[in-house]
């Protein structure tokens, strides 16, 4: 029998390329050992033996060797599984290894039905003619294939078949990982830098070492810090399960809820921290605080502004070696996270649990056996609340996940959970942490003019005032006295906002005027510290953000945060979803007028917000869960990826020239074989605008694009439509305010 190959080598000779035989023996036993963690150990093993059966072909071997006719190769190994097994009890299994195995490459499809005749379904994969492979039988024999008596998941009450979805998918995980990590090692002659990070048990120690300083706290606001960080790691002895940390803002939440990570993951044998964080504005800075006590090598930064290319240039710098190879390390890690602390965001996380794409589906096999800790809890996206709670609970109760919830807001997530779950507490006591953070008055002014909210802020040397739409926050800025007046919303690229802040915190600790108009985007993870603020009305959530940002640090005995109804004009209207969490709010603040920060106030605000929406529709207004209701396996795991998008692609990315670097990178864009690699450096260089403010900005001939792809602020205009205190300048017009924060 002639031999046959998996993959060819360039430039090299056959007897140099790859035997198939071995790629599936190999990809086989990888998937196994990364599907322990889940449970599919048997399960993926076979997803991994069967996976490219369809390379048996000649069609496929003639492929190897320079014929230009595409072959499918993936769906052989579900179509023999079936034969194979045709009257055997564990056929149902079949079914699920089959979305996987037909799915390596193009992802996990929709189930379909036996009435289609065309489309992309697993039905019609199935039913599909393919080259004959069966010179497999020479190489394999026969098979004898261990299954799992039963499936090692407990199913959540009238959602067995999410339950058994979610199975597939660490299935597919598993699988899609091997395969990339066993083609990768074949292709590089070496096997990948993977797997020799830093153990979670010696980070503890470390981390556990640098929180030392902290052991004889002076004054009174580090005393109570110092005491929710003690009561973390006492709790961290806790069975793995659901936590919540309630904490005020300011009070040291961050280093709190890591050290019970550490803690607990090391206590319980746990593999990985994840860290999720709402926003991509505040993810470097608290991945920055891990960085500098656990090591940059062993803290992934996973999000889209990331620039891997900074950073090579940044180890580059450093002749240590090990130094450089942390460069690799992370970057490959990037692809599955396969590594010890992941700092991520909402966004990356929840869509990759949706995701049916293997480049985004492989790092879940790693989510397992994590403790995942979610960041400002309260951010968790309103209309995906039930896909995401199942998700969770999925996580917790069948893959060895610990989650908390971290927030000063908390809101009622147990009301998205089976009634027996009950979040265990970190913090000391809640009730007594708020009283004793109140540091800010919280006063309603009701309705003011733009004239009269101006003269207000302008009273004051250092200022915070927080409205909720990038217009209006631009047209307040334009009203002030140039005299020490600051603007930040995401009309500013992060770099321009970046070099803002730096300039706003030095100035604050210079005692120098520093007034500051900003959009919501100064709210969350910002540590910075103002005198007084003004919030325009929003969800109470949003306005205990922002008083975390007014006497952070407890200076002043107390001070004030002013809330206001902007008065806007007729055509500047508030979004629907505003107006609701506001309309909550006034009520909220006339039932609890000394203390609409505290447990009772945020408990109060939840409810009912929660109770103005129809949760059939709300909570998963897409109707993502429907996807997968069908117990016997017919799943639609492509519709449901085109769902859930937390961020629908409604806007248009417009690339600004702000300096050299970006000038450069520009450039060298324009002539790029791999623009996606430019792109993701260019991040910090990037604003995103809605499509009729997108081509108001055309029309005005202020937009030029790369090679028909990418839209360029045309730096000629820069003057005009580029501020340099207020990032771009939009045409007038109605709608895209508020969106983009």
């Amino acid at each position: 029998m002639p031999d046959f190959y998996a993959h060819s080598k360039k430039d090299a000779p056959i007897d140099q390329w790859q035997k198939l035989y071995s790629h599936l023996i190999n990809t086989a036993q990888l998937a196994s050992e990364f599907g322990a963690d889940s449970n599919v150990s048997e399960l993926a093993y076979i997803a991994g033996l069967f996976h490219d059966l369809g390379k048996y072909s000649p069609e496929f071997q003639n492929h190897l060797q320079g014929s230009k006719l595409l072959v499918d190769h993936s769906t052989a190994g579900a179509k023999e599984l079936l034969k194979l097994y045709e009257n055997n009890p564990t056929k149902p299994l079949i079914k699920l290894l089959a979305y996987a195995i037909t799915g390596h490459h193009s992802g996990l499809l929709d189930h379909g039905n036996k009435f289609e005749l065309d489309g992309r379904t697993l039905s019609l994969r199935l039913k599909k003619e393919i080259p004959d492979y069966s010179a497999y039988e020479s190489d394999f024999g026969c098979f004898d294939l261990t299954f799992p008596a039963t499936l090692k998941i407990r199913p959540m009450e009238n959602n067995l078949g999410f339950s058994i979805s979610f199975l597939v998918r660490m299935i597919f995980s598993a699988l899609v990982d091997a395969d990339f990590q066993e083609t990768e090692a074949f292709i590089l002659n070496t096997k990948p830098p993977r797997g020799s990070h830093e153990t979670i048990k010696n980070l503890c120690e470390q981390f556990n070492a640098s929180l030392k300083r902290f052991d004889h706290p002076e004054s009174p606001i580090n005393k109570k810090r110092t005491e929710t960080l003690q009561s973390c790691v006492q709790k961290s002895e806790e069975q793995p399960g659901f936590f919540k940390l309630t904490v005020p803002t300011g009070g040291g939440k961050t280093l709190a809820s890591m050290a019970f990570a550490l803690n607990h993951a090391a206590k319980h044998g746990m593999r990985h921290v994840i860290y999720v964080i709402p926003y991509t504005t505040i993810i470097e800075q608290n991945a920055g605080r891990f960085k500098e006590i656990l090591g940059e090598e062993n803290v992934l930064e996973h999000h889209s502004n990331f620039d891997w290319d900074s950073f090579k240039q940044k180890v580059d710098g450093n002749p240590d070696d090990a130094t450089n190879s942390a460069y690799d390390k992370l970057r490959l890690a990037s692809e599955n996270w396969d590594i010890p602390i992941i700092v991520t965001t909402n966004v990356e996380f929840f869509e990759s649990l949706y995701a049916n794409k293997s480049s985004r589906s492989r790092k879940l096999h790693n989510i397992a056996n994590s403790v995942i800790v979610f960041d400002e809890a309260q951010m968790f996206p309103r209309e995906f609340m039930k896909p995401c709670m199942a998700a969770v609970w999925e996580l917790v109760v069948n893959y060895k996940c610990s989650a908390v919830f971290c927030t000063a807001t908390q809101p009622n997530l147990e009301k998205f959970l089976p009634e027996e779950i009950h979040p265990t507490e970190l913090a000391p006591n809640p009730e007594e942490l708020f009283e004793f953070y109140k540091r800010v008055e919280v006063k309603d002014l009701g309705y003011l003019t733009d004239e009269a909210l101006i003269a207000q802020v302008s009273s004051y040397q250092q200022v915070l005032c927080i409205v909720n739409t990038r217009r209006h926050a631009q047209q307040i800025f334009k009203g002030m006295d140039k005299d020490g007046r600051f603007h930040l919303s995401t009309l500013m690229c992060p770099a321009h906002r970046k070099k803002q802040l730096i300039e706003i915190q030095k100035r604050l600790s210079a005692g120098n005027s520093c007034r500051v108009i900003s959009t919501s985007v100064m709210e969350s993870g910002i540590d910075i510290d103002f005198p007084v603020g003004f919030r325009a009305i929003a969800g109470l959530d949003s306005i205990n953000q922002a008083a975390g940002r007014v006497n952070r640090e407890m200076k002043l005995k107390s001070s004030q945060l002013y809330i206001f109804e902007p008065v806007l004009a007729k055509n500047k209207k508030t979004p629907k979803y505003v107006q609701q969490a506001s309309a909550v709010t006034s009520m909220i603040l006339r039932d609890f007028p000394d203390a609409p920060i505290s447990i009772p106030a945020v408990e109060k605000y939840f409810e009912q917000l929660y109770s103005v929406q129809d949760p059939a529709i709300a909570f998963d207004f897409k109707s993502v869960m429907k996807c997968f209701e069908n117990i016997n396996g017919e799943f639609e795991f492509e519709t449901a990826a085109s769902r859930f998008r937390i961020i629908d692609d409604l806007s248009q990315p417009v690339i600004i020239p702000y300096n050299e670097r970006a000038l450069s990178l520009i450039d060298e864009l324009k002539y790029s074989y791999s623009p996606m690699r430019i792109l993701r450096r260019l991040q910090p260089f990037t604003v995103s605008i809605y499509q009729n403010e997108f081509d108001e900005l055309c029309m005005k001939g202020a937009i030029w694009k790369i090679n028909d792809r990418f839209a360029v602020l045309d730096s000629a205009r820069m003057d005009e439509f580029y501020d340099p205190e207020t990032g771009l300048n939009l045409p007038d017009g109605d709608g895209g305010s508020a969106l983009f924060f």
